[in-house]
């Protein structure tokens, strides 16, 4: 009797313990991200591949944006935007989408809560462009309920992040494909 009471709270108690194991793998692979001096990302629709922007980032708060539709690219540094009109950069106010975007990446206290609400699922592994990843779904309450898959590489690198855009996103699928993290070429004026 002993025993088979031994063997059912070990059977509780794993599946909690994997999932603790998975979320703390998930946000070493966001730590890393935030630490990093740079990186470059490319955001597209996760269904039909229609690139929106490359974002190069460099710390502590410089950000290039390239609208792959050809829009204008725009820099970002702290409060102040940039945006390149024919060759010459004028000083522009940040637009809210681009705002929203910057505060994404960087923005400590938002990871913080999200963090805190965030429940993890390790998926099957899986590789990306010929690399072997880990494959996490994860749910967060903050700043609105999302779900999220994340893909990371070796060394607690983030390759890539699906966020379902929900009602808002009208049903898309965001990609976010990261790279060269912690590249010592990325330089924004």
């Amino acid at each position: 009797m002993r025993l088979s009471a031994t063997v059912f709270l070990l059977a509780c108690t794993l599946p909690s313990l994997a999932l603790a194991d998975a979320k703390a793998e998930l946000a070493r692979a966001f730590d890393k991200l935030l630490d990093a001096p740079s990186f470059r990302a490319s955001m597209s629709d996760a269904g039909s591949g229609e690139k929106y922007v490359d974002m190069e980032f460099q710390a502590p708060d410089r950000y290039r944006i390239v609208n792959a539709q050809g829009g204008p690219t725009m820099i970002v540094s702290g409060g102040q935007a940039q945006m390149d009109v024919g060759g010459r950069m004028m000083t522009v106010p940040v637009p809210v989408p681009v705002n929203a975007i910057v505060n994404a990446y960087r923005n400590e206290d938002a990871m913080r809560k999200q963090r805190e609400s965030m429940v993890v699922e390790a998926l099957p592994d899986a590789t990306l462009d010929g690399q072997a990843a880990k494959v996490y779904r994860f749910t967060t309450q903050h700043p609105k309920p999302v779900t999220s898959t994340a893909w990371v590489g070796d060394g607690d690198t983030l390759l890539q992040m699906e966020v379902d855009g929900g009602a808002a996103g009208r049903g898309k699928v965001v990609r976010v494909r990261y790279r060269d993290i912690g590249s010592a070429d990325i330089r924004i004026p």
